[in-house]
């Protein structure tokens, strides 16, 4: 994996042997030997919609960007209480969301970190469109898989995946993102920063060891 700085005027070109110093830096201490839940956020996001406007007699798509702010007030709200009760995980762990970019949403996950101040969290932006419809599609369910692989590559056992996607179509999507690149960017407490990462097919390679954990919609239906 090769990244790039993004500060002005400068393109360092990191070789293998910085990649877990820089790694560090840009994503603070998400590669330190602490616990780490890596959520597919839209996956979970878009189950707790379903439940919650299910209950209210609503067609959840026919609101798909009505209700933004206070649905993800709502779903954090029940995030950081009753899921992460029912999964087991606890507050200790340092919370990493990973999203496709969603128009006027940052204040939002802002605003959420704020209220939510006593988590350690980040938000992983990927802000790159694609012209390959499959990987636009499947970008941020890529990338979940990805930072998971890199973490335990790196002999963080304390990691987990939430999702409710088992990531049975992989095999679909994974090599067209081999020798390609994802602009992210990262939203978190003291900074906001941005970066490139070149997949290093290695990684991709050992995507078939991944199992996530995730909260099933009829037991979801129960904590709403």
């Amino acid at each position: 994996m090769i990244l790039y700085t993004n500060i002005p005027g400068m393109s360092l070109k990191i070789n293998k042997v910085m990649i877990l110093k820089n790694l560090r830096m840009s994503f603070s201490t998400l590669l330190k030997k602490r616990k780490v839940c890596i959520t597919d956020y839209l996956n979970v996001y878009s189950d707790f919609r379903e439940v919650k406007y299910k209950k209210l007699g609503v067609d959840f798509h026919s609101l798909k960007y009505v209700n933004k702010k206070q649905d993800t007030h709502d779903f954090f709200n029940l995030f950081f209480t009753k899921y992460i009760n029912y999964i087991k995980i606890d507050k200790t762990y340092q919370y990493v969301f990973i999203l496709k970019k969603i128009y006027n949403y940052e204040d939002i996950l802002i605003d959420v970190m704020k209220k939510h101040n006593t988590f350690d969290m980040k938000f992983v932006i990927i802000e790159e469109i694609y012209n390959n419809s499959v990987i636009d599609k499947n970008k941020d369910d890529f990338l979940c898989q990805y930072i998971f692989s890199k973490l335990t590559q790196y002999k963080n056992d304390n990691c987990v995946l939430v999702s409710n996607d088992k990531f049975r179509d992989r095999n679909t999507y994974i090599k067209l993102f081999n020798n390609n690149d994802i602009k992210i960017k990262i939203i978190e407490k003291k900074a906001n920063s941005t970066m490139k990462i070149v997949i290093d097919n290695q990684i991709t390679s050992q995507f078939y060891k991944i199992n996530s954990i995730g909260v099933a919609k009829n037991i979801l239906n129960k904590l709403c």
